[in-house]
């Protein structure tokens, strides 16, 4: 699959079929809105071993999350959201409204799959779009939030701006996400091994110090509360990270990193993790509110 501004995740189309397939149900009854089957099929839990698309897997999500203050009137926004795993864990352990918004059309149609199949579907909205050109209205969110999604985007204004802009005042911003080492001084220095998982060649890849988001987000009026780097718990996770098999027996071992990202995922993951080992990137939990 083909994501529209040149990324590359997945190797073939109808990813919602395919893991439909795999977890042996029929899509077309899931999708069916007659479809009023009282106990959902799976947990959102069962679903962990393969769907949170960031380094640390659900373990960063659940850290993340610590930061956050929901309840069931919250609306929290999760930007490059890809087949939901954080939204579903947002939705489930919080009981707020969760929407996700992603530029890869089979992403979206396989978290709209998964959210039914766990009866989540009623708490969380999973829109295709644009996270530069979010198609809600202004001060809407009480949280956004995304995971590994800043390096996928080119322009860093506009993004944050749009952030700024769908977020309440006093509202919280948190992220997860990979940065350019702030110590490094030239473009020598700062070019990765690639391909890596969300970039297989240089245009991909959009990767900025971590400082010049700092400053962004200070001009846009945002007041930093949280920067804490996880590299190092990144690199160990790596260190002991198999791809290939999801941990649990009840699934397909199928079901894991190479069917979203693409065959090529081992070799995406071995120079990640390289890039950590040379010190090129930071992984940073953030949490910002807006003035």
């Amino acid at each position: 699959m083909t994501e529209e501004q040149g990324i590359e995740y997945g190797d073939e189309g109808n990813l919602a079929e395919r893991v439909a397939d795999l977890l042996r149900v029929d899509i077309a009854t899931v999708n069916n809105d007659n479809n009023t089957s009282s106990k959902p099929l799976f947990s959102a839990k069962d679903f962990s071993v393969f769907d949170h698309l960031h380094s640390r897997g659900r373990a960063a999500t659940q850290e993340l999350s610590e930061y956050l203050s929901a309840h069931p009137g919250s609306e929290l926004l999760d930007i490059g959201c890809g087949i939901g795993g954080p939204a579903r864990f947002i939705a489930e352990r919080f009981v707020c409204k969760v929407h996700g918004i992603d530029l890869t059309k089979d992403f979206c149609e396989t978290a709209i799959l998964l959210n039914r199949l766990c009866g989540l579907d009623k708490r969380i909205q999973i829109t295709h779009g644009d996270a530069c050109d979010m198609p809600y209205d202004d001060n809407h969110f009480d949280t956004v939030w995304t995971q590994h999604t800043s390096m996928n985007i080119a322009d860093k204004n506009t993004f944050y701006s749009e952030i700024k802009r769908v977020l309440k005042p006093g509202g919280t911003f948190l992220f997860h996400d990979i940065f350019s080492n702030d110590a490094l001084q030239t473009d020598e220095e700062r070019q990765i091994h690639l391909p890596v998982p969300w970039a297989s060649r240089p245009e991909h890849n959009h990767l900025v110090p971590g400082e010049v988001i700092r400053d962004i987000l200070k001009d846009l009026g945002f007041h930093r509360e949280i920067w804490t780097d996880v590299t190092a718990e990144t690199h160990l996770w790596f260190h002991n990270y198999n791809g290939a098999n999801n941990g649990q027996n009840t699934l397909s071992k199928d079901l894991n990193p190479t069917l979203f990202i693409g065959r090529d995922f081992p070799e995406r993951a071995k120079n990640l993790k390289k890039n950590l080992a040379l010190n090129k990137i930071s992984i940073i939990q953030g949490v910002f509110r807006k003035g």
